[in-house]
């Protein structure tokens, strides 16, 4: 077994790099990717493909996300988290009400302008690192979608509000509360955050890890999740052995299939074999993967 997803809950304040680096020390030479940095500050679900599954890691890098967070009202810190410097103070804390109301403002199609500490590259460099070097950086809005956004929880005392958030890949979450805090004629920062979900990842299903220290390779490869698992609701076609093997050389091959599908996975014995899309009959290789039963 070299192939599979391990669905890793990543606690605070570790990096979702040092993680990586903890759970391949254990599994020994084999390639890991990850759906999606979390901060350090944050928590939550962190599916990690481990072997041929790293080629499937755009599909979850495109796939839905969901987030609980809680914004601190009144205050504005330079990093968007409690980890920042707080650079600006206000008297308005809004009321639950418009803490509620204005969820419904945000669900849509919306441009986000990425936080400064962020991990985009500017001219090859990390933008938060510039940040914290005190460099000024611009980075461009980008368009995402909010699919839901409601306040679970107002907490009058102490200027709080926790929300879930159903989203797009690409949207930072320090930058809605931000937003979210100015549409309130207020200021705000995130202390709490946690991914929920991750596509078909969820962090009821999560691996959970107390101590580091203690997991091993046999304890993750019995927590693993196949490979094609995150393709179960894509249209999947079975190819016989020439089919296979033209596949696997790169050349044209054709499917009795006759409507034009834009993402579809191939099976071959039981066990996938590439995935691309149909094109009058032909298919068009996007990935192919070498995997044995």
């Amino acid at each position: 077994m070299n192939s599979y997803w391990l669905n890793i809950y990543k606690p605070r304040g570790i990096s979702s790099a040092k993680l990586v680096s903890i759970v391949k020390k254990q599994l020994g030479k084999v390639k890991i990717g990850h759906s999606g940095t979390l901060d350090v500050e944050a928590e939550g679900v962190l599916p990690l493909a481990v072997g041929e599954a790293t080629k499937l890691v755009q599909l979850l890098i495109d796939a839905k996300k969901t987030y609980i967070f809680t914004v601190k009202f009144g205050m504005k810190t330079d990093s968007g988290d409690y980890a920042g410097k707080v650079i600006d103070i206000t008297d308005n804390i809004p009321s639950e009400e418009n803490a509620c109301a204005v969820c419904s403002k945000f669900i849509g199609n919306i441009a986000q302008t990425p936080p400064a500490f962020s991990a985009l590259k500017v001219n090859g460099v990390r933008a938060y690192k510039l940040a914290r070097e005190g460099k000024q950086i611009e980075l461009k809005s980008r368009n995402i979608t909010i699919y839901d956004l409601k306040c679970l929880n107002y907490d009058e005392q102490n200027g709080t509000a926790t929300y879930y958030a159903e989203c797009s890949k690409g949207t930072y979450i320090r930058t809605l509360a931000e937003d979210l805090a100015l549409s309130l004629q207020s200021l705000g920062f995130v202390i709490e955050l946690r991914r929920t979900q991750v596509g078909i990842f969820r962090e009821e299903n999560a691996i959970r890890i107390n101590s580091f220290d203690t997991i091993s390779k046999s304890y993750l490869e019995e927590k693993s999740v196949k490979i094609e698992a995150i393709l179960d609701d894509i249209l999947v076609l079975d190819a016989n052995s020439e089919q296979a093997q033209k596949i696997k050389y790169g050349q044209q091959c054709l499917f009795d299939y006759n409507k034009d599908v834009n993402l579809v996975w191939i099976r071959y014995n039981g066990v996938l074999l590439a995935i691309g899309s149909i094109n009058e009959n032909c298919f068009n290789s996007l990935r192919v993967f070498n995997l044995t039963k």
